[in-house]
């Protein structure tokens, strides 16, 4: 039938069209009865409201024209689907309801038709007595006998006692009203003496007529035989076939019980989920696949993502560090163990407007990364130290939270990943100091080092704000003294000063000048002098009568900045053979090596090898990074540093800046 709305020609069957759910009112096809209650709609449901005052109801609404676009196209497919399924049903129906009557029929002509034969009246006795059924058994026997003797052969028996061997199967016309009697209305208790056996008590008896022209033809025992077993084998299919039928209908009825139940059956055979390892930007993850419908969407409650099924599959790939790196996913938990048991929950929903439906959940283990942490100095957990003010040096992953001594330290991580902080060591034995290290995609790190320093008799202590880095051209004191007030205001000039025991004499053992000590209050101040690149103690000791002396060695890294560091470098390529020959007087000297980077040796700290010469001459340096530029096998810098000894055979430099060659 066409639709009157879009013009797609539907069955005459349906009541709306496939295409746009519009409902076929000129179909003009008769419906049966049964058809008739299967789309039998449920009464509508009216609601009359009634307004204060208001005496009459309410009219009802007029019904709303027919919209194309409003129709449910989700509910209208469910719908023909559930119909074809009530038809292919209602068929299999009427074909079993066939089959059934046509067995009836043929079973209705086949059945053997009993008489059962008056009982006389001289041959009655009491029920149960043996003798008395013997007899009548015999007597019926004998008169048979006396009926068919004529026309029988001589060699042949029959009746009850016959050999089942020869016996001939008896025949008769359904026609003659004097056909013997074959069973006489009593059939004897099993239990009951004398009584015949089944077998001997039952005659066959043939009463077709197709039968009646083959009974002689099939009456020897070994045709009857092949008969029997025919018989069985026919039976034992029969058998199976109708164990088979009520498998198939038990499966028919769970799945309708399943589909009545709201729970779509076909996700079991379309929908499967595979787990493989892989990587995510060089870091462990795992891919999870989901087979399913094309376009189903796939929800993932733990992620809260949502994708859709697209040419047969969806694939999701989940960073294992989702799960424990709190800094980089909301979905993280912080963990402490080196492993972790995830749980992904999916959930498939086949249609925009259906329901959504659990999957079976993903479950696998993951291994949770540590953060790393190098301790340079001191260079075990524990250490015994002479100084009030002590710095703790380490070794991180570039971009990781570093947090030392309660203090974040971040942002001052060069980009070879050291960072260091001086922590104040009191003169109380042990000074625990918490060190907490969190890199990105690992778990916290956390660690103490204990610096153990002695109790003093005289209390000596620096100020929290002493210097452990200097970076400017040390001034001595004659160049201070010869500079004008205006040339002094300009001056970088370093300068130390702490608290000792009022009373007690300030002693500096390195090099230095303008001590001063106030006696009164303890305080006092200096200006070092540093002589080497790198680090240079700084000895302070404090005297008093009566008491044991108080020792404090400060160490501060003198670096001067770039451009004072810079003027003073040699070129080693024409120092070279002057550097290996003269290394112990050279030592500090600065130098200037220009070169391609070989090898790395080290990467905590770096150390590579350059070689500074040409392909046919080289001129091999053993480099130590103190830069702030991390270095590349291949690449061609200019670097800065000083002379620190010998490695095998090629002088050792420790690098203080790093550029590229041009």
């Amino acid at each position: 039938m066409k639709c009157p709305h879009c013009g797609a020609w539907n069955q005459a069957y349906l009541p709306k069209c496939v295409r746009c759910g519009a409902p076929l009112d000129g179909n003009t096809q008769t419906t049966k009865s049964w058809e008739a209650d299967m789309h039998r709609k449920k009464p509508s449901l009216q609601v009359v409201q009634f307004e204060p005052g208001d005496s009459d109801v309410h009219p009802e609404t007029p019904d709303v024209p027919y919209d194309p676009e409003a129709v449910d196209g989700a509910a209208l497919t469910d719908e023909i689907e559930e119909l074809k399924a009530r038809r292919q049903e209602g068929a299999e129906r009427i074909a079993k309801m066939r089959d059934q009557a046509e067995r009836v029929a043929r079973s209705i002509r086949e059945t053997e038709i009993i008489v059962p034969q008056p009982e006389p009246e001289d041959l009655s006795g009491a029920e149960g007595d043996s003798a008395t059924i013997r007899r009548r058994q015999q007597r019926r026997q004998q008169q048979y006998m006396a009926d068919v003797q004529d026309d029988t052969p001589d060699d042949a028996s029959y009746g009850y006692f016959g050999d089942t061997r020869t016996e001939r199967p008896l025949t008769y016309d359904e026609s003659d009203e004097k056909a013997p009697y074959y069973y006489d209305g009593y059939t004897p208790d099993s239990g009951d003496q004398g009584a015949l056996t089944d077998e001997e008590y039952m005659p066959r008896r043939i009463q077709t007529r197709s039968s009646l022209e083959n009974a002689y033809e099939t009456f020897d025992a070994g045709t009857r035989r092949t008969h029997r077993v025919r018989n069985l084998i026919i039976k034992l299919i029969v058998g199976v076939l109708c164990c088979a039928a009520m498998g198939v209908g038990g499966v028919l009825v769970a799945r309708q019980f399943v589909l009545s139940q709201g729970i779509q059956a076909r996700q079991d055979n379309d929908t499967r989920v595979e787990l493989t390892e892989t990587s995510y930007d060089g870091h462990p993850a795992h891919t999870l696949t989901i087979y399913g419908k094309e376009n189903a969407t796939v929800y993932i409650r733990e992620m809260q993502s949502s994708y859709v099924i697209a040419d047969g599959k969806v694939e999701i790939t989940v960073p294992d560090y989702m799960w424990y790196d709190t800094e980089s996913s909301t979905f993280a938990t912080p963990v402490e163990e080196d492993t972790m048991d995830v749980t992904i929950t999916p959930f498939i929903r086949y249609s925009q407007e259906g329901d959504q439906y659990a999957l079976e959940p993903v479950r696998y283990t993951i291994d949770v990364p540590l953060s790393t942490i190098y301790l340079l100095n001191p260079s075990t957990v524990r250490a015994e130290v002479g100084v009030s003010i002590f710095e703790i040096r380490l070794n991180v992953e570039p971009g990781s939270t570093v947090i030392i001594d309660g203090t974040n330290v971040s942002t001052l991580i060069r980009e070879t990943g050291n960072v260091s902080k001086n922590v104040q060591v009191l003169p109380v034995g042990d000074n625990v100091i918490s060190i907490s290290v969190k890199s990105k995609y690992c778990r916290e790190n956390k660690m103490e080092v204990t610096l153990y320093r002695a109790p003093q008799d005289i209390p000596l202590e620096l100020a929290a704000t002493v210097i452990s880095e200097w970076n400017y051209e040390p001034i001595s004191e004659e160049k201070y003294n010869a500079a004008t007030d205006d040339e002094r205001a300009q001056m970088n000039i370093p300068s130390i000063n702490g608290t000792t025991l009022p009373g007690a004499t300030i002693t500096v053992e390195s090099p230095h000048w303008g001590l001063e000590q106030d006696l009164a209050t303890g305080e006092f101040s200096f200006h070092p002098l540093f002589s080497t690149l790198g680090d240079n103690d700084v000895v302070i000791r404090a005297s008093y009568e009566g008491k044991t002396d108080s020792v404090i060695t400060h160490t501060v890294y003198y670096m001067p900045n770039w451009d004072i560091y810079t003027r003073r470098a040699w070129d080693l390529d024409s120092q070279y053979n002057d550097l290996i020959n003269n290394i112990n007087i050279r030592k500090g000297t600065i130098y200037l090596c220009t070169g391609t980077i070989q090898s790395i040796i080290s990467t905590t700290p770096q150390m590579a090898i350059m070689n500074i010469g040409t392909e046919s001459f080289e001129k091999l340096v053993m480099l130590e990074n103190s830069s702030k530029t991390t270095w590349t096998v291949g690449t061609k810098y200019k670097v800065y540093g000083d002379a620190y000894g010998m490695y095998d055979t090629m002088p050792r430099i420790t690098v203080r800046y790093t550029y590229l060659a041009e």
